[in-house]
């Protein structure tokens, strides 16, 4: 269904176009068959489409993308060594996950996977795994680290942190894009002509900063 803008009462409601976002969300407890195969949870299957990448996370975790996610990490790379070829440390950070991604193609519906030998070795996966959604991956860990990793997401400051995104969150507050924000100052330029624009005071970004309206983002 499409999205529609806050609008007033005396306004036609704005039509904006569907984002199309692959969102992988759960914690799925499963295991591993004696090949090394792993079946995907269907939950996830949506978001990572019939073809998908497997590469190395930063945690030595096994990320799964869609191909189109996992095109632009593997572009993004190339980039980096372009733009820093005597940089070791970027050096590095590519070959760990190049060296280790895996383009997965299905090829029938059973959806049950091969973990290589290579992601399974750094991830110190053998038999229980654990895959969680994460927007825009899904990350498998071994059981048995996963479940050292949540004694540490117990700490106060982590739950602080997703206590202060959920009210913000719920209460609707966001960023504002530097389109809308672009698009709030030529209306008030327009309202109130060349000389409030040029006195508003700047930000950072050397925009004038002021408050945004739903009204106002909407138009």
């Amino acid at each position: 269904m499409p999205r529609v803008s806050a609008i007033k009462s005396d306004e036609k409601p704005e039509v904006l176009p569907e984002i199309v976002v692959p969102v992988m969300t759960g914690t799925h407890f499963h295991a591993l068959d004696d090949k090394g195969r792993v079946i995907v949870p269907a939950k996830l299957r949506p978001g990572l489409t019939e073809r998908f990448w497997m590469m190395l996370d930063e945690n030595d975790n096994v990320a799964m993308y869609n191909y189109t996610t996992g095109r632009d990490v593997l572009e993004y790379c190339e980039r980096q060594m372009a733009h820093n070829p005597g940089d070791e440390f970027i050096a590095a950070a590519v070959e760990r996950i190049t060296g280790a991604a895996e383009l997965v193609v299905m090829e029938n519906d059973s959806w049950r996977v091969p973990v290589s030998d290579v992601l399974r070795f750094y991830a110190r996966i053998d038999k229980e795994v654990v895959t969680v959604g994460v927007l825009n991956k899904a990350v498998m860990w071994s059981r048995e680290i996963w479940e050292e990793a949540q004694k540490e997401r117990q700490s106060p400051e982590v739950r602080k942190a997703q206590a202060a995104m959920l009210r913000a969150a719920a209460s609707g507050i966001r960023t504002p894009t530097p389109k809308e924000i672009e698009k709030v100052e030529e209306q008030d330029v327009k309202r109130t002509g060349n000389d409030r624009a040029a006195s508003a005071p700047a930000s950072d970004g050397g925009r004038g900063s002021r408050i945004l309206t739903l009204g106002q983002l909407g138009r």
